[in-house]
């Protein structure tokens, strides 16, 4: 087993393991790490890999700037001038565009009873 770490990067690479190899690559590390710092721990059925960090008072939200990209473009957006269901909409619409057929079906029967109610609801003032 061979574990290789630089200041913003660090790769495994396990050979012969039940006749397998494998490797991970951990690229862009959100902050810089200390490379002498930061052990390897190797169990009967576990490596594991610890960073240090090189600040230590600092906070790492995220692992990795790919990471730290991904959850910003999921977080809503906080404009006032927008309609505020807007934002469950789009909650919505990312659940039935990454939904199964079971998720879609159920998200269209949810909509088709709310109209419904609405339509019924508008005809009896």
């Amino acid at each position: 087993m061979r574990v290789h770490f630089t200041e913003r990067s660090f790769d495994l690479l396990v050979k012969n393991l039940n006749g397998k190899s494998y490797s991970t690559i951990v690229k862009n590390l959100l902050k810089p790490i200390s490379v002498k710092g930061s052990p390897k721990k190797v169990k009967n059925d576990t490596v594991l890999i610890l960073c240090r960090k090189k600040a230590e008072n600092t906070l790492w939200e995220y692992l990795t700037w790919a990471e730290k990209e991904c959850k910003e473009k999921e977080k809503p957006s906080h404009d006032t001038e927008t309609d505020p269901s807007e934002g469950l909409m789009n909650v919505l619409k990312k659940f039935y565009e990454d939904g199964d057929d079971d998720t879609k079906q159920t998200i269209n029967k949810a909509w088709v009873e709310s109209r419904e109610k609405q339509a019924k609801g508008d005809t009896e003032f």
